[in-house]
């Protein structure tokens, strides 16, 4: 079962790297890749290039080394649209069930995206407990919500999973914010993106 953590990443942080670590555990996962956009179609601009983007990923991962990262939609350029993401994804791992991972305040949104109602045929979707607005309803029309975990690996697509995993509450626009103050980012980011950060 693979798994996709997709976002921005701008930057990465502990936030980011412990809760795909977290859920890469609760579901027994057995590839967890972080999945940057090229150009996030439900946010602003970014403050980090492509490039800047991915080196601190790299970093990142030397510590946490059970992610791994998927650039193909930096590869691919223009707008980062998940469900072209799904179909290429499936032609690469035809066998394997593909769970997308999905933080609540997308969830929330997620009949925004294009072609939402078409993700069931291809994917699990798991979303991430967090503070603040939660949805009115816990259910999908395309998806069937499940409890067990083994119903994500005995069937291919089509499940909606709530995790159990902790939420850890930092924001990359929080740390954006302290990083043009100037302020400490201990305890929010790796030491090694840290440094990174502070020659760039």
């Amino acid at each position: 079962m693979i798994g996709i953590y997709g976002g921005s990443f701008d930057p990465v942080h502990l936030g980011h790297l412990q809760t795909a670590t977290s859920i890469k555990n609760e579901l027994n996962i057995d590839r967890l890749f972080m999945l940057p956009c090229f150009e996030p179609v439900h946010k602003n601009s970014l403050n980090y290039t492509s490039k800047q983007r991915l080196q601190m990923l790299d970093l990142a991962i030397k510590e946490f080394n059970s992610l791994e990262i998927d650039t193909r939609e930096i590869l691919r350029g223009g707008s980062s649209f998940m469900i072209d993401t799904l179909l290429d994804l499936k032609e690469s791992f035809k066998n394997e069930s593909i769970c997308l991972i999905i933080g609540m305040d997308s969830f929330i949104k997620f009949k925004t995206w294009k072609n939402w109602d078409e993700f069931s045929k291809l994917i699990h979707l798991v979303v991430l407990p967090r503070n603040g607005d939660q949805p009115v309803s816990k259910t999908l029309t395309t998806f069937e919500t499940v409890e067990n975990i083994d119903k994500l690996k005995s069937n291919s697509s089509g499940h909606l999973y709530f995790s159990n995993s902790q939420m850890i509450d930092i924001s990359s626009s929080a740390i954006r914010g302290k990083i043009a103050a100037n302020q400490n980012l201990d305890n929010l980011l790796p030491i090694s993106i840290i440094n990174f950060l502070k020659k760039i």
